[in-house]
């Protein structure tokens, strides 16, 4: 694609993000996009096969800058426990200075679904988001950081740090005032707990 082609199609999916967190996934459609774009549903048509195709596009996106965004936080820590710290902060921050984009993934999520009536990215995100959470508990519990798990037990407290944190996104919407540092600081501390090794181990 050229420089334009590429500049044009980031801007329908900035439009489409907009319109989907304004109007909700359902009534977001193509010439709504196009008309917060300021162009014809046609052009939308020229870098986009169809709505699903520009659906598909948005989450990619959206992941995409996430991970950007958190990947670096992460990363510069050397410990399970300050990797994890990490994980939940950069999430957080993520979801306060990205609300739009938060609420269109979750609104894309929770309303897309196939032919059988399947949610269409329910199951493939949530695995994606949940391994390398489960390895980094994992490498905590292998170098005695953290407690011993099951394997029943490490997905619960996986899947609950990925609501904990899912569930920010909600609180903050509701109320915009609210202390991501505060907030952040109690699910860290929760969570420090709930990994924690015991004396013995």
């Amino acid at each position: 694609m050229s420089f334009i082609e590429k500049a044009r199609r980031a801007q329908i999916v900035e439009c489409a993000i907009e319109t989907i967190c304004n109007l909700g996934f359902v009534q977001a459609s193509l010439g709504q996009i196009a008309k917060q774009a300021g162009i014809s549903k046609g052009v939308i048509s020229y870098h986009f096969s169809s709505k699903d195709d520009l659906i598909q596009q948005v989450v990619t996106e959206v992941y995409t800058i996430a991970a950007s965004f958190m990947q670096p936080m992460i990363e510069a820590e050397t410990t399970p426990k300050g990797m994890l710290k990490a994980y939940i902060e950069s999430n957080l921050a993520f979801v306060e200075s990205h609300r739009k984009h938060v609420v269109a993934v979750v609104e894309i999520v929770t309303n897309t679904r196939t032919k059988d009536g399947e949610l269409r990215f329910a199951d493939d995100s949530t695995q994606s988001i949940l391994n390398p959470l489960i390895e980094l508990l994992r490498w905590g519990e292998q170098e005695g950081e953290f407690r011993k798990f099951s394997e029943l037990g490490i997905r619960v407290l996986a899947t609950t740090i990925r609501l904990a944190i899912d569930d920010f996104g909600v609180q903050i919407i509701k109320n915009p005032e609210l202390d991501t540092e505060a907030y952040a600081q109690e699910l860290v501390m929760l969570f420090s707990l709930a990994t924690q090794a015991s004396s013995g181990s």
